[in-house]
């Protein structure tokens, strides 16, 4: 069994679980970001170490640390980016090399809409099949995205799928949104989004500008 413990800046337990160790956890995100750190234990060990810093705080400093010796560690970092909330993790193997890197953009709603990793330490290119947006309006459905945007191995959007048959918005399968001025018009009319959130689902950008 694996043990999770999330605590908060004074190291008391926000919440802790035990699952089987080969079921999926929860990444930091689902606790709404209100933790410190993260500790994932198998077999009574400290076997995998999150923590979020501030910009003052040094990496050295927590790669260093002798109860941390044998763990993974994940140093993240988060900023406000208009409505979003950016997060991104930087992943340590166990010998404290580098690994990788994984940005997340958190909605309001604590909705995870955009994931992305890269093992590009150094110029941190992401891995495009690793990257994905999400939609979410949860006053038409409350647990899942309206849509999701993936990308080729090149980074450029593939056409975003939208079933309007399951949305009771039409008749047909699936309506096709392309990487272009209709695209965005197609997403303003459906969803009545912005035009600058619009633009952000069909484009490249991992992390949203100022938008709503």
């Amino acid at each position: 069994m694996k043990k999770i413990i999330y605590r908060d800046e004074k190291g008391a337990i926000i919440e802790q679980a035990e699952m089987p160790v080969d079921q999926y956890h929860t990444n930091p995100g689902w606790i709404k970001g209100k933790f410190l750190t993260k500790e994932v234990y198998k077999d009574g060990k400290l076997r995998e170490y999150t923590i979020f810093v501030d910009d003052k705080k040094d990496f050295a400093d927590i790669l260093q640390d002798e109860k941390l010796q044998g763990a993974s560690i994940s140093i993240g970092r988060r900023e406000q980016v208009g409505t979003f909330r950016h997060e991104k993790l930087y992943w340590h193997k166990s010998d404290k090399s580098p690994d990788t890197i994984l940005t997340e953009i958190f909605d309001e709603g604590n909705h995870v809409i955009v994931s992305s990793f890269t093992d590009d330490i150094e110029n941190e290119i992401p891995y495009w099949n690793g990257t994905t947006k999400y939609y979410y309006d949860t006053s038409v459905r409350a647990d899942a995205p309206l849509f999701e945007c993936y990308y080729t191995d090149e980074g450029k959007p593939i056409p975003i799928t939208i079933d309007v048959e399951e949305l009771n918005w039409g008749d047909q399968d699936g309506t096709w949104v392309y990487a272009d001025p209709e695209g965005i018009e197609d997403l303003m009319r459906i969803f009545k989004m912005s035009k600058a959130l619009a633009e952000f689902y069909v484009s490249s950008e991992i992390i949203p500008k100022n938008i709503t």
